[in-house]
C-alpha cells in the first residue's frame, strides 16, 4: 500500500555505502523504520540527499507501507517545514 504522510526524523544510521536506515515518527503509522537507498551518493551538483534525514527534520513522505514488515521503504520525500536558524543558534540547539 502506498501512503502519503508527514513525519519527524528521530535518528538515522548508515547502512552500506550509500543507504540509510531512518527512524521516523509519522502521523499515520506512529514510529516506523525506513530504508532509504542511494541518499549518501554525491550528485553531479555536489549535494547529498542525506541532509533530508537529519534529526528533527519535518518531512512529507510517500511510503510503501506493509504491516508485516518492520523495515519500510520510502518512495518520495521532501521538506514539509524547513528550519532557518535552529542548527546555527546555540541556545535553540541545546
Amino acid at each position: 500500500m502506498i501512503a502519503k504522510t508527514k513525519g519527524i526524523v528521530l535518528r538515522s544510521v548508515k547502512y552500506g555505502e550509500t543507504s540509510l536506515v531512518v527512524t521516523i515518527f509519522t502521523e499515520l503509522f506512529g514510529l516506523q523504520s525506513y530504508l532509504v537507498n542511494g541518499v549518501r551518493m554525491a550528485s553531479k551538483k555536489g549535494s547529498s540527499k542525506a541532509s533530508f534525514f537529519q534529526p528533527a527534520a519535518i518531512l512529507e513522505l510517500v511510503a510503501y507501507h506493509n504491516e508485516f514488515n518492520k523495515l519500510q521503504r520510502l518512495r518520495e520525500y521532501k521538506w514539509d517545514y524547513l528550519y532557518q536558524h535552529i542548527l546555527s543558534d546555540v541556545h535553540k540547539n541545546a
